[in-house]
């Protein structure tokens, strides 16, 4: 008996509770959302729309408002998803085209947000003072400098060895990079680069019995890099791409000149290649990449897959960490194939409006490397076996930024014997230090 009294009871509770609460229609969460949305508070706004999405109520100013809200938040990638959402609905209204817009751009999505752009009336880009034209993204200009390894390297050098072969030390290099972003089409962006290079090395060489050195060797190396990313779908694309590198080396000949062996120096061109297809994802919070390559730098051949990425905890651009993984797989002339793993992390720190900061790290053996979407090659012939990297961006403009890069590298030079399995001589441990300073315009 007391147990059907009791069980009587919590029937009765569970069934008045439920009378007490009164379901969320359109209208009361359009009320309701409205009355917080003028109240600016956007926790209360938040909760509100996210419960009446559990239950499925939506509609186009659920999303507006919701979208408004993780906009004053500063959580521009949440934001975009509702403003998305309302766009679709109705893309003529023009305040919530805008709001899209620089939700999009503030978290990085240019492509999409020269989507969204496409819909605005000649007024509207004059109000926002948007140029009238549209293809060009960007414009950069850079120079490096890398006063190269120490004299202390030079001297470790073994120049009374009797393994043939030679070994090189890289000394400075002066390097000048120049590039566009251009728009061909709705959905497809070009980037053009040339890069000129200038290099001077140490080098040593024994041959036949005769040893060489050259304390101030020379190369020289042109570049045409370009790349093509075509937008799928909102928050994915595909990217394209190959880098032309043009070498002129002057290399050390031994020829039997008058009787006797003679070492001359002749001017040797090579041609190398590189080239690559990624696919970028781009989430709420997460953004992943993946990367295929494929080279002959260095008389060598290289695959490479790169799986990187991009965390924004925040849903900004005010904290991010990037992540790549790359698996490197590399054939020399002679030889078998070598594979390795290379990681690299990154950290970006937005410091106030026109200032942030970035740092990373890259570990594992550099060398016939690809980065960046295949714009970065690292071809030197000595091996970077970590690289340190600070980075500053600054805002001149609304339209002009500085970049400043500051690296520390760890190398090791290597000596090349003539013949493979001959003696390998211990490898030369130093350190560079490099500076490139980067301005850009864009968009």
């Amino acid at each position: 008996m007391r147990i059907t009294i009791t069980i009587f009871f919590l029937l009765v509770l569970i069934s008045g509770t439920g009378l007490g609460q009164t379901p969320q229609t359109v209208s009361s969460v359009d009320a309701e959302t409205y009355r917080l949305w003028l109240a600016r508070d956007w926790d209360g706004l938040l909760y509100t729309g996210n419960e009446a999405l559990k239950q499925g109520i939506d509609f186009y100013y659920l999303r507006y408002r919701m979208g408004i809200a993780w906009y004053e938040k500063k959580n521009y990638h949440r934001a975009v998803r509702h403003f998305r959402a309302a766009w679709q609905i109705n893309p003529e209204d023009e305040l919530l085209a805008e709001y899209f817009y620089y939700a999009l751009r503030f978290s990085g999505r240019d492509y999409e947000a020269a989507r969204v752009e496409d819909s605005f009336s000649r007024q509207m880009k004059r109000r926002l003072a948007l140029p009238e034209n549209r293809g060009w993204q960007r414009v950069y200009l850079a120079y490096a400098y890398n006063p190269g390894a120490p004299s202390l390297a030079v001297d470790r050098v073994d120049t009374e060895t009797a393994v043939e072969g030679f070994q090189s030390v890289s000394k400075e290099y002066h390097l000048i990079n120049a590039g566009i972003e251009h728009r061909v089409g709705s959905r497809t962006w070009l980037h053009h680069s040339y890069t000129h290079i200038q290099k001077s090395f140490y080098f040593f060489q024994n041959e036949a019995g005769q040893r060489f050195q050259n304390p101030d060797d020379k190369t020289y190396a042109n570049q045409y890099y370009l790349g093509a990313a075509r937008l799928i779908k909102d928050g994915l694309d595909v990217r394209l791409g190959f880098h032309f590198i043009h070498l002129l080396d002057y290399q050390n000949r031994t020829s039997f000149i008058r009787g006797r062996h003679q070492v001359v120096s002749v001017a040797v061109t090579d041609q190398n290649y590189v080239g690559f297809a990624s696919l970028h994802r781009r989430g709420q919070f997460l953004t992943t990449k993946l990367t295929l390559y494929a080279g002959n730098l260095n008389n060598a051949v290289q695959h490479q897959q790169d799986v990187a990425m991009i965390l924004y905890p925040f849903g900004n651009l005010n904290l991010y960490s990037t992540s790549v993984l790359s698996h490197q797989s590399e054939k020399p002339v002679e030889g078998s194939w070598r594979s390795q793993f290379i990681l690299q992390q990154g950290l970006g720190l937005k410091l106030t409006d026109r200032f942030w900061v970035e740092a990373d790290a890259a570990f594992g053996e550099i060398r016939n490397f690809f980065a960046a979407d295949g714009a970065v090659v690292y071809n030197d012939t000595d091996a970077t076996s970590k690289k340190y990297a600070a980075t500053l961006h600054a805002v001149l403009s609304s339209h002009m930024h500085l970049r400043v890069d500051y690296v520390i590298t760890d190398r090791e030079s290597f000596f090349i014997p003539s013949q493979t399995g001959s003696q390998t001589l211990e490898a030369i441990d130093y350190q560079t230090r490099s500076f490139t300073v980067t301005l850009l315009w864009k968009r």
